[in-house]
């Protein structure tokens, strides 16, 4: 009898012990670990393909409701040849001022345009060039010889605008318009396209890279 039970207890053994043998998880340093976010089949040194990034674009601080950048503004083509000095960008107002007459900010913007394009249109200097040179370049803004030019103080929204334009390239008007006169010298002035009256001032095309 009792060796009748010993056979009994072994062949209701036998199943679980080849349950457990079929389900034996093999040594941990085997299993060939694969990154999570590898695809099906695919080769296990796989790794995701990201975006190549954008070309390098020069940025500068703005002000954190400025709507460029969450708080970065893309720097004009100027302000990637040359440094952007607060006496270059007064310099560029007291033009402004001066040659729009005291009018209105369309007008003084209007001027401070035509300052920057020539800086940065090398077929008008020979070269990208800088505020000081075309502002005192012979024969082009009059107002620089006026008596207490250099020592005249222009209203801070006029030095504001000439960082907007200089600084960021925020310009009003084309890049192709070079030139400028009174209104009463007519649209015919020098045989040149006339673009636009503007604050008493008629601005005309010119060449431009």
């Amino acid at each position: 009898m009792k060796r009748f039970l010993t056979v009994l207890l072994c062949v209701l053994l036998l199943p679980c012990s080849v349950a457990a043998a079929e389900t034996e998880i093999p040594d941990s340093g085997a299993i060939d670990l694969v990154p999570a976010d590898t695809p099906s089949g695919s080769d296990p040194d796989w790794v995701p393909w990201e975006e190549p990034e954008d070309p390098v674009e020069a940025f500068a601080p703005g002000t954190a409701d400025d709507g460029f950048h969450r708080g970065m503004r893309p720097l004009s083509r100027y302000a990637q040849a040359f440094s952007v000095t607060d006496a270059d960008l007064v310099l560029a107002a007291r033009v402004a001022y001066l040659e729009a007459g005291g009018r209105n900010a369309q007008a003084y913007r209007a001027v401070l345009c035509v300052l920057y394009n020539r800086c940065v249109a090398k077929r008008f200097g020979g070269k990208v060039t800088d505020i000081p040179t075309e502002a005192y370049r012979k024969g082009q803004f009059s107002v620089i010889h006026h008596k207490g030019f250099k020592k005249l103080k222009p209203p801070e929204d006029i030095v504001e605008a000439a960082r907007d334009i200089f600084l960021y390239g925020n310009l009003d008007l084309p890049e192709n318009i070079l030139f400028f006169c009174a209104s009463r010298l007519g649209k015919g002035w020098g045989g040149r396209r006339f673009y636009k009256d503007i604050g008493g001032n008629l601005f005309f095309y010119g060449s431009v890279d």
